[in-house]
């Protein structure tokens, strides 16, 4: 059976006067600069759990730049945001219930309890 599959989005939505100079993280100078966590922290601890928990799901950094037709062409069921990307992130569609924005604190301590409270809802409702 495959596992579904939850990407983390770390970088804004392709827009009109996004700066090119994202880098290649989407931190841009400054993000690079002084950012002291990083999306494979959050990802490493959330994998951890997933396999502790023995879970069908798996997770996986975001490989299409935030483009949403790109990320449900790849069967994502669970977005899982960056802080910052609430108004940032365009969801084209695809079920607002099934994103989740982190905040500054989940996303520096890597707290995976919505994460988690999501994947059990989900997966009631597969059943159901």
């Amino acid at each position: 059976m495959e596992k579904e599959k939850i990407y983390f989005i770390y970088m804004p939505s392709p827009m009109l006067g996004r700066s090119p100079m994202q880098g290649v993280n989407g931190a841009g100078f400054f993000g690079n600069l002084f950012g002291v966590y990083t999306e494979n922290n959050y990802i490493s601890k959330l994998k951890v759990e997933l396999e502790k928990r023995e879970l069908n799901w798996s997770i996986e950094r975001d490989n299409t730049e935030s483009d949403i037709q790109k990320l449900i062409e790849q069967k994502a069921r669970l977005f899982i945001c960056a802080p910052g990307l609430q108004y940032q992130f365009y969801r084209g569609g695809f079920n607002k219930k099934n994103i989740i924005y982190l905040s500054v604190m989940e996303y520096a301590s890597s707290i995976t309890c919505r994460v988690f409270k999501r994947i059990e809802e989900l997966d009631n409702e597969r059943k159901a």
